[in-house]
């Protein structure tokens, strides 16, 4: 097994050991992404400091906040990781404030992190409208509030909004006639590879040859919204057999640790999303080094996060279904 992600699973596991012991009743999947951010970043989860920020978080926001929500844990890390906490709470809110709608929940929230971490901030949030806008007149019936964060990362790409969600249409139509998954799936892998480098269709023909590649191998993470998080290897160096080779390698490594093993671990199909985090993180560290390998591994961090998040949702609306009749 390739040594580089050896050490990022260790890395990833052992945040995850730290951030669930002060935090023993939060989801796995949220700790595990914000065993992610740490690990994006370098430095090993400060529980103390992450304790303080919660204070803080309650001073500045009641109860019933968004920013109290299900992703609370995240907000309190992302606080806790910038020089100053504070300062980066009134950001945040301060592009939420430009994004919210009577609607708004915990995806706007997302949306926000994204907009608040970028050095120019200016206008950002008018694009993101602008490009969801046209997200909505395209699809009236799949565009929510879950894909307003997509928006967000296109809207920091640095490309025209037209045309990188133009190229979005022209990946929605290839892959409607090239892979078989749900169309809110299409949708969002659609928003994914737009972002990602290379020729349109390069991506696209790789996207699928990693879908059947793992399907092939039985390593398939599913035909719902985690199947996305192979938009993050759309462009990768690597032919898709040697990913799925790689994939496959890191999720067998990470089903020794807590908590991707035993009937309390989060499932195979959430392990092997972060089998492909691991990998593609390991790629960004082969090619680059410095701010650009930062911001990729920022964008990746922030695609796991919103999948996850829908994953979250949609649990704790079915178990309170379930738990009302």
């Amino acid at each position: 097994m390739d040594r580089q992600i050896e050490n990022k699973c260790l890395n990833l596991v052992e945040n995850y050991r730290i951030l669930a012991a002060g935090n023993k009743w939060e989801f796995s999947e949220m700790l595990l992404a914000c065993a992610g951010i740490y690990l994006v970043a370098g430095v090993t989860p400060d529980m103390s400091r992450v304790k303080e920020c919660k204070k803080l978080l309650k001073s500045k926001a009641g109860i019933f906040s968004n920013f109290r929500g299900q992703d609370e844990l995240l907000v309190r890390c992302k606080m806790a990781l910038a020089d100053d906490p504070a300062l980066y709470f009134d950001n945040l809110e301060r592009e939420y404030r430009s994004l919210k709608t009577f609607f708004s929940g915990e995806q706007t929230v997302l949306a926000a992190m994204i907009l608040a971490e970028q050095d120019h901030r200016e206008g950002l949030a008018e694009k993101t409208k602008q490009i969801y806008k046209e997200m909505k007149e395209a699809h009236p019936w799949l565009t929510s509030e879950n894909d307003l964060p997509f928006a967000a990362l296109m809207a920091v790409s640095g490309r025209d909004a037209a045309s990188i969600y133009a190229e979005a249409e022209e990946i929605y139509a290839y892959l409607k006639e090239n892979l078989r998954v749900d169309r809110d799936t299409l949708q969002m892998l659609s928003h994914i590879l737009a972002v990602r480098s290379g020729r349109t269709d390069t991506k696209c023909e790789k996207l699928c040859a990693l879908a059947g590649g793992l399907k092939a191998a039985k390593r398939s993470l599913g035909g719902g919204s985690r199947l996305a998080i192979l938009g993050l290897l759309a462009d990768a160096g690597l032919s898709a057999d040697a990913l799925v080779e790689r994939i496959a390698e890191t999720d067998d490594f990470l089903k020794q640790y807590k908590p991707f093993r035993g009937i309390f671990g989060v499932g195979k199909d959430c392990r092997r999303m972060f089998a492909v985090q691991m990998v593609q993180a390991s790629l960004s560290g082969e090619e680059s080094l410095g701010a650009s390998a930062m911001m990729t591994a920022s964008v990746e961090l922030a695609i796991i996060t919103m999948i996850l998040m829908l994953i979250i949702i949609s649990s704790s609306a079915a178990s309170t279904h379930s738990a009302s009749h």
